[in-house]
């Protein structure tokens, strides 16, 4: 009679393995890692089940044995293998590798993980004088009603205006699941946000407050690892991969800015955390609880078809008006280097005033790209289908597609002398401009070039809130959730990229950039200035968002995706191609279509030149596909990635993403 454990690898494929489990570990459990022969090699893996008693005549192969079993006690809980087991089969992806991406280095690699070799002897509690959260009517109503369920799954969504007070609602309702000795898990979207949201928790809460996310050091990652498990931590302010925490005891889930692209991840394995987290609450029968000012239109459709209770919370939390929204026609106001007469003349005056400015701007670098007045040349990449972008900091230009980069010639085209100039704007571009025009004040540029450590950003936090900073220049990484107090203007420097995006988010993107932008100024007692730069004035999205609010675009919106069949009226998976001989991606999509376009519950879309069609020297060709019924979908996303995987062509690389947010 044969012991045998079912495990799996940390290898890109679908199936798992068999091995012999030694009479010396008969007691091993689901969740424990192993050191098993692959090949010529020994490899970690994960015992997913286990077999006893099996009849030797009924094996047909020849088994190997396990060489270690490296954990007394599991690493991964019952509650981790459940959820990646369903992140398998959902998103399609391999077990092995879902497994492996929700464990941080140390334990992947099978070190380690005895608590006294992280765990210090007494609890971790906050040196910050502890204030009393204070919630108005509408917010504690918000609160009661959701603390009377919290010992079952309920789903609510909190959409209220920016700076309404619902991360005030998020503490008080942390604060009262913890005090019953429960652990709580909020998931932001941003690395960047994990700061000042562990600050305002630890503000009001008097108990062990940690952030998880990639920038912290792996020996901070086993830690938070092992306090969950161990019920050593109370509370975690994370990024979308602190949904696989092995919490002892979690009570409640919390996701904030659920709207955000962030939170999936586009790369490899391409979950959303802010859907893992409605499984995982349902699966632990908890309260999970999502929140934004502009929600995606897929929450807002659950909480139409009461999969979710949606409360609105409409007041702002320090009693402040709205912002006053001004739209400047460039057709009219010829704009300067992208700044208008009536930006320009506004900053003045809020200077003066002794109050802060916030410029937004969507693309990092000095330009878009660059061209010559004289021959027409222009920076496109050699590489990819794209134009480079100006780095005037550094002299070059560079493809935000794949990083290739080049130094700028004197006469880099066809002519003897090119008169090349600047083409669209960038942080950089708007920064000299700014400097140009006011030279007394003190600017900071928020990007990824000038902000790459979570040491810089907390420093950037700082002198802005200590008023150190007279204008701020960023993209999103400044705009998201980021609360300045003394911010009374805020302009957006271009909108009109976003009005004809060719995805159909892009309205809806563009609808929530404006609203989250906007809600930057004037949090506090005074009203803010929001002013929106742009050549299309007349646009119906700017009618009714500016006029009658988010809400009732979103609802106009979605009766157009309603007509048009698509998300959240449906559900989609994108497959994505790619080659370096140009056809052969395309023809072999157009194989699988053929193959499986048989049946009136599924739709296809392509297949079609991906948005950018040559990236990297390899072509890519995508193809979209969906139902109206999410089980012939995900029954449909199996056969066809089972299908690939047997009859790809040997010179072809492929990726499946089932519910995608970026398809342009």
């Amino acid at each position: 009679m044969l012991n045998i454990a079912t495990v799996t690898l940390n290898l890109p494929l679908y199936k798992t393995f068999d091995y012999l489990i030694p009479d010396s570990c008969s007691n091993i459990i689901p969740g424990s890692r192993v050191e098993v022969p692959f090949g010529n090699k020994k490899i970690i893996g994960v015992v997913l089940s286990c077999k006893s008693n099996q009849k030797k005549e009924h094996i047909n192969y020849k088994l190997k044995k396990i060489v270690e079993v490296i954990d007394i006690n599991p690493s991964i809980s019952k509650d981790i293998l459940n959820l990646c087991n369903w992140a398998s089969n959902y998103y399609q992806h391999p077990i092995g590798q879902v497994l492996f991406n929700a464990l941080p280095k140390q334990i992947r690699e099978g070190k380690s993980t005895r608590e006294n070799d992280f765990l210090i002897s007494d609890k971790e509690k906050s040196t910050i004088e502890q204030n009393t959260i204070k919630l108005n009517d509408e917010e504690n109503k918000v609160y009661e009603e959701i603390y009377i369920n919290k010992s079952k799954f309920s789903s609510y969504l909190i959409n209220g205006i920016t700076g309404s007070g619902k991360t005030e609602v998020y503490i008080k309702l942390t604060d009262a699941i913890v005090k019953d000795g429960g652990q709580a898990l909020i998931i932001v979207p941003e690395i960047n946000l994990t700061p000042q949201t562990v600050a305002r928790f630890k503000k009001y809460l008097d108990c062990n407050i940690f952030s998880y996310h990639s920038s912290i050091t792996e020996k901070e990652k086993i830690r938070v690892w092992n306090y969950s498990k161990n019920s050593n931590l109370d509370v975690v302010i994370g990024t979308r991969s602190s949904i696989f925490l092995p919490f002892k005891n979690l009570k409640m889930i919390i996701v904030d800015e659920e709207h955000d692209t962030s939170l999936k991840q586009q790369e490899k394995f391409k979950y959303h955390a802010r859907d893992l987290a409605i499984v995982r609450s349902k699966n632990l029968n908890i309260p999970i609880i999502i929140g934004s000012a502009t929600p995606s239109f897929e929450s807002l459709y659950n909480s139409d078809i009461n999969k979710s209770k949606k409360f609105n919370l409409t007041k702002r939390f320090f009693k402040a008006e709205l912002p006053e929204i001004s739209i400047v026609d460039l057709n009219k106001d010829i704009p300067d280097d992208g700044i208008s007469n009536f930006l320009k003349k506004s900053i003045e005056t809020q200077l003066s005033r002794n109050k802060q400015c916030l410029l937004f701007i969507g693309r990092r670098g000095f330009s878009s790209a660059l061209m010559c007045g004289n021959c027409n040349w222009v920076s496109r990449c050699n590489k990819c289908e794209s134009f480079m972008t100006y780095h005037q900091s550094q002299k070059l230009v560079k493809c935000h597609h794949c990083g290739y980069q080049e130094r700028i010639l004197k006469n880099p085209g066809s002519c003897e002398k090119c008169d090349v100039r600047p083409i669209g704007y960038g942080t950089q571009r708007i920064e000299e401009k700014i400097k140009n025009l006011f030279p007394k004040t003190k600017i900071a540029r928020i990007d990824s070039d000038a902000i790459s450590n979570i040491k810089k950003l907390n420093e950037f936090i700082d002198k802005a809130n200590n008023n150190e900073i007279d204008i701020l220049i960023g993209t999103q990484m400044l705009v998201k959730g980021h609360d300045f107090p003394n911010v009374a203007l805020v302009g957006i420097i271009d909108i009109d990229s976003g009005l004809y995006s060719l995805d159909f988010r892009g309205l809806e993107k563009t609808a929530q950039l404006i609203t989250q932008v906007s809600g930057r100024s004037g949090r506090k007692e005074h009203r803010g200035q929001v002013i929106i730069q742009t050549r299309r004035p007349d646009h119906p999205l700017l009618h009714v968002l500016l006029k009658k609010g988010y809400i009732e675009f979103s609802k106009k919106n979605m009766k157009e995706r309603e007509k048009a069949g698509l998300p959240p009226f449906s559900y989609i998976s994108l497959i994505r191609v790619s080659s370096t001989v140009k056809n052969k991606s395309l023809l072999f999509l157009e194989e699988v279509k053929r193959k499986f376009n048989n049946e009136k519950s599924i739709f296809f879309y392509g297949p079609a030149e991906a948005p950018i069609g040559r990236k990297n020297n390899m072509y890519f060709f995508q193809i979209l596909f969906g139902s109206k019924n999410r089980n012939a979908l995900a029954i449909k996303t199996q056969e066809i990635r089972q299908y690939m995987d047997r009859k790809k062509p040997y010179n072809i690389r492929w990726s499946l993403d089932v519910d995608p947010i970026d398809l342009y």
